[in-house]
């Protein structure tokens, strides 16, 4: 916290200006004046000058003033600096004191457009790998769908007995021309020279017929 002596008319700093920060910055920057006695009894303000405004500051009793932000708001042009001067004021005296001279540093714009951050290389892997896997295999199929290698990639596509494409229905299997569903080509009766699978249904109707033949015997 920088200071301001304020002795009769004159008001001191420890150095030839008062820096203050850069511009558009605010809420940091408190300034700490000490009157001497000539200044007792009196109201004393401090108005901060600059090209762009005329802010005037009430000086609180502990003697702590906030620079304000209209001040700090815009960067000085070259060779020109700020002033505040002070001012005590009670029925019938005003007391005004010399300037008070202030920096405020110029900087860069600090608007740009924000980027996000290049990813790590771990994170490089895995989002190659992900892209790799979302177009080399695709994430879900329909049901009764297999995976096959076409001339556009692996896609998800319906066996088909015709032959034409990597998969052939074979004997044992049947496949549904409607719902494209592949099933097993079953038996509903045991009878000669078929080679199908039978159903339990069809195991268990034989079975009970020969038990009811011999019963009979």
């Amino acid at each position: 916290m920088q200071e301001i002596k304020l002795n009769g008319y004159c008001a001191e700093t420890d150095g030839p200006l008062l820096r203050l920060g850069t511009w558009d910055s605010y809420g940091i920057e408190q300034l700490h004046v000490v009157p001497d006695p000539e200044w007792d009894g009196l109201t004393v303000t401090a108005t901060f000058v600059t090209p762009e405004s005329s802010i005037r500051m009430v000086l609180p009793p502990d003697g702590v003033l906030d620079v304000p932000q209209e001040t700090l708001a815009h960067p000085l042009p070259e060779g020109v600096l700020g002033k505040i001067v002070f001012a005590g004021v009670t029925d019938g005296v005003q007391r005004l004191s010399t300037n008070v001279l202030f920096l405020v540093s110029d900087h860069a714009p600090a608007e740009g457009s924000s980027t996000a951050p290049t990813p790590s290389e771990w994170e490089q892997f895995v989002g190659q790998l992900t892209d790799i896997l979302t177009h080399e295999v695709p994430l879900e199929g329909m049901p009764g769908q297999v995976l096959t290698k076409t001339e556009d990639g692996n896609v998800w596509t319906y066996p088909s007995g015709s032959g034409g494409s990597a998969y052939t229905i074979g004997a044992g299997l049947k496949l549904d021309p409607e719902s494209n569903i592949l099933s097993v080509d079953t038996a509903e009766i045991v009878e000669q020279d078929n080679t199908r699978p039978v159903t339990s249904a069809a195991v268990y109707t034989t079975v009970g017929n020969i038990d009811a033949l011999l019963a009979t015997i």
